[in-house]
């Protein structure tokens, strides 16, 4: 890959048409059903770690693959040292303003209970670099030709002495010559020894020290793993696609997911509904509710929990302006909005000119429990406004059952979801934002009737009933190394159109 390669739109690919997203549904669920069937002949539980907890779905997928029966473990990326990336985040019933300063939430919050064991793994691979030091111009040479190749470690054995041979009796599959080879990959050696210890390993985001472990591994990208750093042409980007590639499996949940494997060459995804722990987040009543009406009165309570970030969710001045016309049109009308994000500091500016204290109300980031009870406690939930896919925090709100104001790329979701398409209030620009929140403010019965429907529409296809036991499903094939049998080609197995061909090209040429 001479040129970086970076996709900043990938719904534009021409792979994503309804025919080929129709045909990897199917392809798919033959993938679930060989797995599921493959499963229920497993005879002791599978040990699952779970690495990088991002956004808290591996904590979340942790507890859910404990709570069917499975041993879950979940690491923590030693260099992720933020608050909301702690599992503690998932459990924490209250505000917290610095989401950066995770020793001090923790500080803060000593007696928070984790549902399944965490570690965090120290960044240390010295131990590594000493046992080949002595020889370095040897081994060197012998990874550059050996990286890449079937069994990398076995130029290694020319030049392993006696401490180089202890670490291998040690953890006997975990692969040296990468994390020698690649440029500040080594410290990743004791994070890839621990993992070794289990039968299968599931990773957000940053999968190389799972490929390091040696050990069978299945990865969900997360964001800019695949659509920017698997392009890049560092050692960085190096060990992302070979971690990638090497996966098992790459869990997709939405459809782009696709278009980035096309370009970067991978034919390894299966598409999973994103699993959802639905007896728990569910319909209850609202606590915040009654303290939201006594401070800032109203009768109606919009809530957004994604990330201010204008470029990224859509909180543009149109938004904005759209906001304020409907705080005029609509009095009883209070929105929530949660202060973090690239763009929160400006958007508080824009509610301070425009002295919308009171109807635009910015609280404080809160812990997943609390958010809990802020779904619960609104009336309209409103997710972003760009992209046109959604993630935990869509799910999180259809699976409370309330109505869900988004855009929504409803040609790729429908064929991927087998026409079961998500029933949220789909909005194009601000106008149709506009109008879809003037509806619901005045249909109180609408809202509710359009709420439990997202919700049952949750329950069939990410209910946790669903989604967790095919999750462990493949990570069990992957844990077992079974191969799929002969009849089920992944369609991103075709050869690349000409379409896609001069699609791919226009990329690397703008990112170049």
């Amino acid at each position: 890959m001479p040129q970086p390669s970076i996709d900043n739109s990938p719904w534009e690919h021409p792979f994503l048409s309804s025919d080929n997203l129709r045909e990897f549904r199917a392809y798919s669920e033959g993938v679930w059903d060989f797995a599921l069937n493959h499963a229920g002949n497993a005879a002791r539980p599978l040990d699952t770690a779970f690495a990088v907890n991002m956004a808290q779905n591996m904590y979340k997928w942790a507890k859910l693959a404990q709570k069917y029966g499975s041993r879950a473990t979940l690491y923590l990326h030693p260099q992720d040292t933020t608050a909301i990336s702690r599992p503690e985040w998932e459990e924490f019933d209250g505000e917290f303003e610095d989401l950066m300063d995770g020793a001090g939430f923790l500080q803060a919050h000593p007696d928070l209970r984790l549902g399944v064991p965490v570690e965090v793994p120290p960044n240390e691979g010295s131990e590594l670099w000493s046992a080949y030091q002595a020889s370095a111009t040897g081994w060197r040479r012998v990874l550059r030709r050996a990286v890449g190749a079937v069994a990398p470690d076995a130029g290694l054995s020319l030049f392993a002495g006696a401490a180089a041979r202890q670490l291998r009796a040690r953890s006997p599959g975990v692969r040296h010559a990468p994390l020698l080879d690649l440029q500040g990959a080594y410290p990743n050696f004791r994070w890839a020894e621990m993992l070794s210890r289990h039968d299968v390993i599931y990773a957000a985001s940053t999968p190389f020290p799972a490929y390091a472990s040696g050990k069978p591994y299945c990865v969900c990208p997360v964001g800019g793993d695949l659509q920017l750093d698997c392009g890049r042409t560092d050692d960085h980007g190096r060990a992302m696609r070979m971690s990638f590639a090497g996966a098992r499996f790459i869990l997709a949940s939405n459809p782009h997911v696709l278009a980035h494997c096309r370009r970067l060459g991978f034919r390894n995804a299966v598409y999973l509904p994103y699993p959802m722990d639905s007896d728990h987040y569910c319909p209850g009543p609202g606590r915040a509710r009654q303290e939201w009406t006594e401070r800032y009165g109203g009768s109606v309570f919009v809530l957004s929990a994604v990330r201010l970030d204008d470029r990224v969710k859509g909180q543009d001045d149109r938004f904005f302006q759209m906001l304020a016309d409907v705080c005029r049109a609509r009095p009883q009308a209070r929105f929530i909005f949660l202060g973090w994000g690239k763009t929160a500091g400006e958007f508080q500016r824009r509610v301070d000119a425009e002295d919308l204290q009171g109807r635009l109300i910015m609280l404080p980031p809160v812990g997943k429990q609390r958010l809990i009870d802020y779904y619960r406690s609104s009336d309209v939930v409103l997710d972003q406004f760009v992209y046109g896919y959604y993630g935990a925090t869509a799910l999180e709100a259809a699976a409370i059952g309330k109505p869900l104001i988004m855009k929504q790329r409803a040609a790729q979701y429908d064929a991927l979801y087998a026409g079961d398409l998500a029933p949220v209030l789909q909005a194009e620009n601000t106008d149709e934002v506009r109008a879809h929140l003037l509806a619901q403010i005045d249909a109180p019965q609408q809202r509710l009737a359009v709420g439990a429907s997202l919700r049952a529409w949750l329950v069939r296809n990410h209910g946790e009933q669903k989604a967790t036991p095919l999750m462990l499903a493949l990570l069990r094939l992957a844990a077992d190394r079974v191969s799929l049998p002969p009849h089920l080609a992944s369609p991103l197995r075709k050869p690349l159109s000409a379409a896609e061909q001069a699609y791919h090209r226009g990329k690397v040429k703008a990112a170049a």
